[in-house]
């Protein structure tokens, strides 16, 4: 007997049946043989079809996939994906820790015994369509009035949990150390011809508290791991932290 090959369906070959046997032109019969599948199979989807609606209400990317696992807490997953679209719509940087420590509010605001681990994002981001990509160019840009709310609406709750002396904020900038001033001064009458203006440079990165009570040491990155001007010194015995790449 030949071995029978049974058909997988993606999610959304799931609602176009549902939408076929709702318009009620056809019989199940002839969807069931439009697709491939056999009468009990089509008799499973129906049975299922809230459940399979409301995923798909949820997590619009869900078609191109074949299955889906609901979530073991779909209180945490309703918040969690809608507390996203909420900063998706205002273009905000979300990480995974951020991502956590969000559902780790909520856990405690429902009262629930859940940790949000490693492993639930993983699961999470899975059943959600949710993947990391590299914001560039102006047109990742946040405009001021998204900046507005995140300051007065956003930021305040996350920074309510924290002492002020243990909120950091830290940034870099490139030190071109063998610049040449943009101007000279000079007799009149005398020509002014630009130079070639050296490209010699370090990334230095500084931090310090909102209270400004603590100072990060400087982080001070370089292309050598011994610079010739330090020859005769160590660097690590140096007033900042140096590294290299």
């Amino acid at each position: 007997m030949e071995k029978r090959c049974l058909k997988s369906l993606t999610v959304g070959d799931k609602i176009k049946i549902i939408d076929e046997v709702k318009k009620g032109v056809k019989r199940k019969k002839d969807i069931a043989s439009e697709f491939g599948i056999p009468a009990s199979t089509l008799s499973t989807i129906l049975k299922y079809k809230n459940k399979i609606l409301k995923a798909i209400e949820e997590a619009p990317y869900l078609p191109r996939r074949k299955r889906f696992k609901a979530s073991s807490f779909p209180e945490i997953e309703h918040a969690m994906t809608e507390w996203m679209k909420q900063i998706r719509d205002y273009n905000l940087p979300l990480s995974g820790p951020l991502i956590q420590e969000k559902a780790a509010e909520f856990v405690k605001d429902l009262g629930l015994t859940f940790q949000a681990s490693s492993g639930w994002l993983e699961k999470f981001k899975s059943r959600n369509g949710i993947v990391e990509k590299i914001i560039s160019g102006e047109n990742a840009a946040v405009s001021e009035v998204d900046c507005e709310h995140y300051r007065t609406n956003v930021l305040p709750s996350l920074l309510k949990e924290y002492d002020s002396n243990d909120i950091f904020n830290a940034d870099e900038f490139g030190l071109f150390f063998k610049c040449t001033p943009d101007r000279i001064m000079t007799f009149k009458g005398d020509s002014c011809h630009g130079g070639k203006k050296s490209k010699e440079r370090v990334t230095v990165m500084v931090g310090a508290n909102m209270t400004g009570t603590e100072k990060l040491k400087l982080l001070v990155i370089r292309k050598s791991k011994q610079p010739r001007c330090f020859k005769k010194k160590n660097v690590v015995s140096l007033p900042v932290t140096y590294a290299y790449n």
